[in-house]
């Protein structure tokens, strides 16, 4: 049965920002993303000291105001306005705070960028990173490849399992879609052994279908040994401008941007990730000791009630 729901926007972006080359190239694509939302950004520095004076929190906000209106006139042009913004300032590291600013701001999507700089692609480390704070805040987080500079984003694959779906977050991804005026597609990827739950797979499918009708949505069913690898190159072929995933944990995320497919410069390691928090119903691919030691947790609460 569909169950209607309240379309769902992106109002507000949080931009953790360093103020070098790499918080210049965000704030860059921060403005670009909140022009094609209609959103107003969020800018937070951390400045990584103890504690903040009221003096020294007026210092470094006008410090991250200046550099932002110093980005924004040098990157757009004079007839176009970049998108509004605020400033936030905390003491400490970026993980100390971001939670409570998103809850107290409001926020509807974390953009970050991609960490140290690297050549191409996201780093081991950037994805450390994205992870962490990926289990601090309740809202999206959307990460960017080093060197990434803003297209538009015209083409959405979000990477799922449809027989594993919580709607209330498909439903929030084909709202962003809808708001950006873009293509969205579902893919499954599924292994050879897999097959004979084909037809689970594709029953599953057409129920989306229904939930969906009347979106712009796609959907592919592909058969390819390695998950990732099929991630991948389907997202090439549909030249996608950004990945989605639902995930309820970081394996996948770290999967992804492991040194096996940075070494390969696999397609997903070149376009945006955004990640979405949904509790899932099966297990993750390759059964982890994160999953086991989650369960673990669980049956221990369990026992103590």
């Amino acid at each position: 049965m569909t169950t209607m729901t309240t379309p769902s926007q992106i109002k507000r972006i949080l931009v953790p920002l360093d103020l070098n080359e790499t918080g210049e190239d965000l704030l860059y694509y921060a403005g670009q993303l909140a022009q094609a939302l209609g959103a107003e950004l969020y800018l937070f520095h951390a400045c990584k000291t103890a504690d903040l004076t009221f003096t020294q929190q007026s210092s470094c906000i006008q410090k991250l105001r200046s550099f932002a209106e110093r980005v924004f006139s040098r990157e757009f042009k004079a007839a176009q306005v970049a998108a509004p913004f605020d400033c936030v300032v905390r003491p400490g590291q970026i993980r100390d705070s971001i939670q409570s600013v998103v809850q107290d701001y409001q926020i509807d999507l974390v953009l970050m960028d991609a960490g140290a700089r690297a050549n191409t692609g996201l780093t081991g480390e950037a994805a450390e990173q994205a992870a962490v704070i990926m289990d601090l805040v309740s809202c999206p987080v959307m990460v960017l490849p080093a060197n990434v500079r803003y297209r538009k984003l015209k083409n959405l694959v979000f990477a799922t399992d449809f027989t594993d779906q919580d709607q209330r977050v498909l439903f929030r991804i084909a709202d962003l879609a809808h708001q950006l005026k873009a293509k969205l597609t579902l893919v499954q990827v599924y292994s050879e052994e897999k097959r004979s739950e084909l037809c689970a797979y594709k029953a599953a499918m057409l129920e989306l279908e229904k939930q969906l009708k009347g979106r712009k949505v796609a959907f592919t069913l592909l058969e390819e040994e390695d998950m990732l690898e099929g991630i991948s190159e389907f997202s090439e072929e549909a030249s996608a401008d950004l990945l989605i995933l639902a995930t309820q944990d970081n394996y996948l995320l770290e999967r992804l941007f492991s040194t096996n497919y940075m070494k390969t410069l696999a397609f997903h390691t070149r376009i945006p990730l955004l990640t979405y928090r949904q509790i899932k119903k099966k297990p993750c691919s390759g059964c982890c000791a994160n999953c086991k030691s989650k369960q673990a947790q669980v049956q221990l609460q369990a026992s103590i009630q």
